[in-house]
């Protein structure tokens, strides 16, 4: 058998510039007799290819086809019978990274004019232009969550199993940002864990959907966090929510506590944007003593403290130095508390 078009690459790997300059030329230009040869691949890489073209692993066998396309690996030259011998250059030469000038190539391409321009003054050797295909697919929308919990059973920690499972068997991509201490609770690549900061809110907010699926809340006040920044929920049907007026399919989408006929084409396709949520008005203004407080000249009060790494404070516009000590109001010694940036003098 005769090839027509075979490329040759050693290593497919997961992800990388030429693993998709294949993938396009493969989706662009399949209707041409195309072979993509290896070494060794990357399972998903070399899948995905084979919907489009013809993969073979290269073992030593030698063949015939009419154009060799080769990319940073030579040794094929010695099993192939091709027409024509092609090399492809995808890195910018110099005199360090030489290009190899081997007299069984028959043409040098060069993916960009930069990439031809710099070949040709490195070798004195023509270098044809070959612009890299680009064939996007169309981009699927990530589906974004978001969480603050403990993963524990009580917190519904077999219920997270069960929807990440909803969502991959459907082929829906996600990520899941869980702020946690018990960052092994779930094993999933959809799920980044977040250590627990005071600034959740800021992720709730970009965010599709903020997940709970607790055995029971008393109050649930991520939910009313949730919905007080316009951001849906997906959560288990615990009694709190009617008292709430929380409604399924308005405010976000309830589970049963099975976690059977989760609708996952609703949460992925139908996600709730106009709503209107108010929290139960609270009472504690007629709980609380009503003496005025005189915090706020606390909050003035200086107190010195020495950096544990050399920050630039924006709000300041200052640089603060590792090791140094400062006077800093109580305000800021709080915020930079928080991230474990100082530690107080006196």
């Amino acid at each position: 058998m005769t090839y027509g078009n075979v490329i040759y690459f050693a290593n497919i790997n997961s992800i990388g510039g030429c693993e998709s300059f294949f993938y396009y030329l493969a989706k662009k230009y399949n209707k041409y007799d195309t072979t993509i040869m290896y070494k060794n691949g990357d399972e998903k890489q070399i899948k995905r290819l084979r919907e489009l073209v013809r993969v073979k692993q290269f073992k030593g066998q030698r063949f015939k086809c009419k154009k060799l396309f080769i990319n940073y690996n030579y040794e094929i030259l010695d099993y192939a019978d091709a027409k024509e011998k092609i090399d492809i250059i995808h890195y910018v030469p110099d005199e360090v990274d030489k290009p190899i000038l081997d007299p069984r190539i028959n043409k040098h391409l060069g993916v960009s004019k930069l990439v031809c321009k710099k070949f040709e003054e490195i070798t004195g050797e023509k270098c044809e232009l070959a612009y890299n295909p680009v064939e996007i697919d169309k981009p699927r929308k990530v589906l974004t969550l978001c969480s603050a919990t403990r993963l524990t059973w009580e917190k519904g920690k077999s219920r997270y199993l069960k929807l990440c499972s909803a969502l991959e068997e459907k082929g829906i991509p996600y990520i899941w940002y869980i702020f946690t201490n018990d960052t092994k609770g779930i094993d999933n690549p959809n799920i980044v864990y977040k250590e627990p900061n005071l600034h959740v809110i800021d992720y709730m907010a970009i965010s599709d959907y903020v997940v709970s699926l607790s055995d029971k809340e008393s109050f649930g006040i991520m939910i009313n966090e949730s919905l007080k920044i316009g951001t849906p929920i997906i959560c288990t049907n615990i009694e709190i929510l009617e008292e709430l007026g929380i409604k399924n399919g308005v405010h976000g989408y309830i589970l049963d506590m099975d976690m059977k006929n989760i609708p996952v084409d609703d949460i992925y396709n139908n996600i709730p944007k106009e709503f209107k949520y108010e929290s139960p008005k609270d009472t504690w203004n007629k709980l609380l003593d009503h003496t005025r407080s005189k915090y706020k000249k606390e909050c003035k009060q200086k107190r010195k403290v020495r950096f544990l790494r050399s920050i630039y404070y924006v709000p300041h516009k200052v640089e603060y130095k590792r090791g140094k000590e400062y006077l800093l109001d109580n305000k800021v010694i709080d915020e930079l508390l928080e991230y474990g940036d100082i530690e107080i003098v006196r």
